[in-house]
């Protein structure tokens, strides 16, 4: 009977001690994810003051952008463009950016690309995001 005791006792020092390393570790992910949302914060708060600087603040998904590609004025949503998060394209073309890009005497967008290429680069993005919704 004693050694059961004894098992009983070191099974429960055992779990308790499971328990407090348990919650220590689950104590410091919670500290942790705190200063990653703080962060992000911060990022989101220095993005939007780098749009209001150098962007249009209005700028929305239903947009239509008019961007010089090597001569060719192709017409485009600004959705289509932005469809494919985090490339290029979705960078230039968010709005973020637009009082930074580089614009022809006409005001629009200028794009030093070959026009044929990048039409069908806007229409593959098109067809993606049309078979997405």
């Amino acid at each position: 009977m004693e050694a059961l005791r004894r098992e009983r006792e070191v099974k429960t020092k055992m779990w308790k001690e499971l328990i407090t390393t348990y919650e220590e570790k689950a104590y410091i992910l919670e500290k942790e994810m705190e200063n990653i949302n703080k962060e992000y914060e911060e990022l989101e708060h220095e993005k939007a003051k780098l749009a209001a600087k150098h962007g249009d603040t209005n700028a929305t998904d239903d947009d239509f952008i008019e961007i010089n590609a090597g001569g060719r004025v192709i017409i485009a949503n600004r959705k289509t463009l932005t469809y494919q998060k985090g490339t290029m394209l979705e960078a230039l073309f968010s709005g973020r950016w637009d009082k930074k890009v580089q614009r022809d005497g006409f005001g629009h967008i200028f794009l030093d690309v070959n026009p044929t290429c990048f039409q069908e680069v806007i229409n593959y993005l098109s067809e993606m995001r049309h078979s997405s919704e």
